[in-house]
């Protein structure tokens, strides 16, 4: 199934056929418009080709965020009305306080390790995007602060685009499928539009990781935080629309 667009494309999940062998997929779903365009894009790749596939959602939440666990949530339902054939499993959630485990990364990686160990899981399909280019960073205030394995010219993410990938299937060895990796967020925004996604799941997403204190208890995205300057800068807008 080729994704593609004016920002770039991917063979999605076809390049790799051993991928379309897995029975029980994971998506790491952080409510993220990134995250939330990869379940749609696995679900529509399912139903398209009538696979024999589960997808199983898999949440993170902070204890003291809970906004992701509620979005992710509604994406979710969201999801099993638009795909009723598609087989959609138990949403898997796990829980950190990030304000005393510093190593949430880890604290992920713990998480999924389960779920593998456990079989509930059999691939792990993750929505990274690479970074803006530079200079857009700059010219909006988030240079400093990016991520910058999310760099695209050296990225540690697995890709599966339009560029050699950094490694194979396997990330401690476990399968691993990140295909939008060196693709930034401006490849999700135009598939949003061209999929007809921004009247209904747009809304349903949330970038911002601000806490109560910087969101007025959550009802508004807090504009300052990396993700919502990405968000920003790809979509012209934030969380919900706003300007």
């Amino acid at each position: 199934m080729i994704i593609k667009n004016e920002y770039g494309y991917v063979d999605f999940m076809d390049e790799y056929p051993q991928l379309i062998q897995r029975r029980n997929i994971g998506i790491n779903l952080s409510a993220g418009t990134d995250s939330a365009f990869l379940m749609y894009s696995t679900l529509k790749k399912i139903q398209q080709d009538n696979l024999d596939s589960a997808v199983i959602p898999i949440t993170g939440v902070d204890i003291r965020r809970p906004t992701n666990e509620w979005h992710a949530r509604e994406i979710v339902l969201y999801f099993k009305e638009q795909f009723p054939d598609v087989k959609i499993l138990q949403h898997q959630f796990h829980y950190y306080d990030k304000e005393h485990e510093k190593d949430k990364p880890n604290k992920h990686k713990e998480h999924e390790k389960k779920l593998f160990s456990e079989k509930t899981i059999d691939v792990l399909f993750h929505g990274v995007t690479a970074n803006p280019d530079k200079q857009s960073m700059i010219d909006m205030g988030f240079y400093e602060n990016r991520e910058t394995k999310r760099d695209s010219k050296n990225s540690k993410f697995v890709s599966h685009a339009n560029q050699s990938h950094t490694g194979d299937l396997y990330r401690d060895n476990f399968m691993w499928y990140a295909p939008f990796a060196f693709l930034n967020k401006k490849f999700i925004a135009e598939e949003y539009r061209k999929n007809g996604l921004m009247e209904e799941l747009f809304p349903m997403t949330a970038s911002c990781i601000g806490y109560a204190k910087h969101t007025n208890f959550w009802s508004e995205p807090c504009k300052e935080c990396w993700w919502c300057k990405e968000k920003k800068w790809a979509f012209g807008m934030y969380d919900g629309g706003v300007q």
